[in-house]
């Protein structure tokens, strides 16, 4: 069931697609925070991504959160994830304490160790991924909650760091990300929420999640789950069946691009050691070739009329307790994508037509 306090959000990967530029795709999520403040969303959340635009090309999310947070008012927002053995992490604490002095302390912490094909790109080997992981959280927690810390690890040592300017929130909610159920354990012993799903299916994460609810009891804490939701919303069926049509699968074949660049063969006993399965499987491989068909009978893109979605949204709720439900939109693009004015128009007609029902 629903908790009594569900919110509700909106994540971006912030795809650039063929025949966009890359300065319209930064500009138009710039426009949809201030849209999604306005219509009263909760938090919007973007990920950390680099190399692969198609993807994400949402290199720095706090510098876009510092901006947008001077063009709104009251919605929050969140790095989903930080990819943090691509960072230094005394240094990124320090960004992230600016872009919450900046946002005026409305930022929440998203952790996660990215996707695979990101590390050659970056210079940083597979086995790194993990302990430089780990430790970075650690390391983080202490920078932003204390004045000063040392910390001896295998991959960084510090000594009496102080983090400066110091931010705003004492304690900023942190969220993990992945479909880990160790990633998710470590989240429930210290309290930290967890967001799952995306452009993924619903099954890969049951698992996890069950895990991660069975950690927190275990922990004596209380689960706080997100889940994200691809849609594409429109006032027929009929219409909104015809436009993601074509711009679901798009969607998907252009998302999954970057495994083409894993050498999964090669790579595949590294890949493996470093908890890297997922990539070295043929999941992402199979999303070249989905179609609107299969999209639909999984689930990875609900798509229909607002009350259509809002019964979606009620069945989901009665087989998973959520405290956040948030939405992802198709991205437009001129050679399959949905338009600018499609994809604002699923943001309203799910935020006037489908949230008041669950509050």
């Amino acid at each position: 069931m629903a908790s009594s306090k569900l919110k509700f959000g909106v994540y971006t990967e912030m795809n650039c697609m063929p025949g966009v530029g890359s300065g319209e795709a930064v500009w138009d999520v710039m426009g949809h925070m201030e849209q999604c403040d306005q219509l009263g969303y909760d938090v919007y959340m973007a990920i950390e991504h680099h190399f692969f635009p198609t993807f994400g090309q949402s290199s720095n999310p706090l510098a876009l959160f510092s901006a947008a947070a001077q063009r709104t008012r009251n919605i929050r927002f969140r790095t989903l994830c930080h990819t943090l053995p691509l960072h230094t992490p005394t240094v990124l604490a320090g960004e992230i304490a600016t872009a919450d002095v900046l946002t005026g302390g409305r930022l929440d912490l998203g952790f996660g160790r990215g996707h695979a094909w990101l590390y050659k790109l970056a210079g940083i080997p597979y086995e790194e991924s993990q302990p430089r992981y780990e430790e970075a959280q650690d390391i983080i927690m202490k920078a932003l909650t204390e004045e000063s810390f040392s910390f001896h690890g295998q991959k960084y040592t510090v000594d009496n760091v102080t983090v400066h300017p110091r931010p705003v929130q004492k304690q900023m909610p942190v969220y993990l990300t992945g479909t880990s159920g160790r990633s998710f354990r470590f989240a429930a012993e210290r309290g930290w929420g967890i967001s799952v799903g995306g452009p993924a299916p619903y099954p890969i994460f049951v698992n996890a999640m069950k895990e991660y609810r069975d950690a927190c009891a275990k922990a004596g804490h209380k689960p706080i789950v997100s889940w994200i939701q691809p849609v594409h919303i429109a006032p027929t069926e009929e219409e909104a069946q015809q436009q993601a049509r074509t711009a679901a699968p798009y969607f998907y074949h252009q998302i999954a691009k970057p495994i083409l660049s894993v050498d999964q063969v090669a790579d595949r006993d590294r890949l493996l050691a470093a908890g890297y399965g997922f990539y070295a499987s043929n999941a992402m491989n199979s999303m070249l070739e989905l179609t609107y068909e299969d999209i639909l009978a999984q689930d990875m893109v609900w798509v229909g009329t607002p009350a259509q979605i809002a019964d979606k949204v009620a069945d989901f709720l009665a087989k998973e307790e959520l405290d956040e439900f948030a939405i992802q939109v198709l991205p437009r693009g001129p050679q399959g994508g949905i338009t600018l004015e499609q994809h604002r128009r699923t943001h309203e007609l799910f935020a006037k037509e489908v949230m008041p029902r669950f509050l």
